[in-house]
């Protein structure tokens, strides 16, 4: 009976992900959207796993024997699961033990890490509580202003706790990165992110002088790390640069939905959880 709900879950999850394509929505919807297909087939693989080991390998469900080869499947899941989640601490971890060894200053009122690289690079990181880190290359290409507005971009995402939130997110995404279009629901998260700073940051400064400050810094190319990271140009692929110079441009506003809808359809997720009361030793 276990095998028949694992087959179950993995039938539903691959199925509800390529349901999934990008359409012509207002950004709240987009979120919604992109949220769902996301969370929903790792949360239900997720819950059905610890549904099965919650179980064990013996006894009956609805008449029909369980067996140890499908808990022993869940054990891996969850077990790799866990060692992903580990791997991030640690990433996120060593990233932050580095910041203390790099000069401080402050930029336009914020504290800063100081970075010696000569190509255009700033972020914040750390997943909990993230620092600004900044390059020598950009304080040397951008005057007052435009930096100004990139450290507003920076400090939306401290705002909306960007670094926390996709930490966990980047977490599911790493566990179950085999299903359907996970990287294309990852990179559009990414996009509405940044989308969400920019528009946050547009709210303080001039959206031109940032629309500015991104395509300068989009034409350099620099390796950051993806755990407890939020960068202004860590997806400023060509199309994704568009959309966000003409949202800047055009002053979208770029919001996120209330949660509670999505809570409510996440609920069945949940739904493996309530059969344990039908499994019989």
């Amino acid at each position: 009976m276990h095998t028949v709900m694992i087959i179950m879950a993995l039938f539903s999850a691959v199925i509800i992900r390529w349901l999934w394509s990008r359409q012509s929505l207002n950004y709240p919807q987009r979120w919604q959207q992109t949220l769902f297909y996301f969370l929903f087939p790792p949360l239900l693989l997720m819950m059905t796993a610890m549904a099965v080991l919650g179980m064990g390998c013996q006894g009956k469900m609805l008449g029909l024997e369980t067996g140890c080869i499908s808990y022993g499947l869940t054990l891996l899941f969850l077990l790799g699961a866990i060692a992903t989640l580990l791997r991030q601490f640690y990433l996120g971890a060593r990233s932050r033990r580095q910041l203390p060894q790099y000069q401080t200053l402050t930029v336009a009122g914020y504290t800063a890490h100081l970075l010696p690289l000569s190509i255009p690079y700033t972020a914040q990181m750390g997943w909990r509580q993230s620092q600004l880190v900044i390059s020598e290359g950009l304080l040397s290409i951008l005057d007052t202003a435009h930096l100004e507005a990139v450290i507003a971009h920076e400090q939306a995402h401290v705002h909306y706790r960007d670094t926390f939130w996709f930490f966990w997110l980047g977490w599911l995404y790493r566990t179950t990165f085999w299903l359907p279009k996970s990287r294309h629901l990852w990179e559009e998260l990414l996009l509405l992110r940044e989308l969400r700073a920019d528009w946050k940051a547009s709210q303080t400064v001039d959206p031109i002088l940032l629309a500015e400050s991104l395509v300068t810094v989009a034409k350099f190319r620099v390796h950051s790390p993806e755990v407890g990271c939020a960068g202004l140009s860590c997806t400023a692929n060509q199309s994704r640069l568009e959309e966000r110079i003409e949202a800047l441009i055009n002053q979208e506003q770029v919001i996120t939905p209330p949660l509670v809808n999505l809570g409510r359809e996440l609920l069945w997720t949940l739904i493996p959880l309530a059969t344990i009361p039908w499994h019989q030793r």
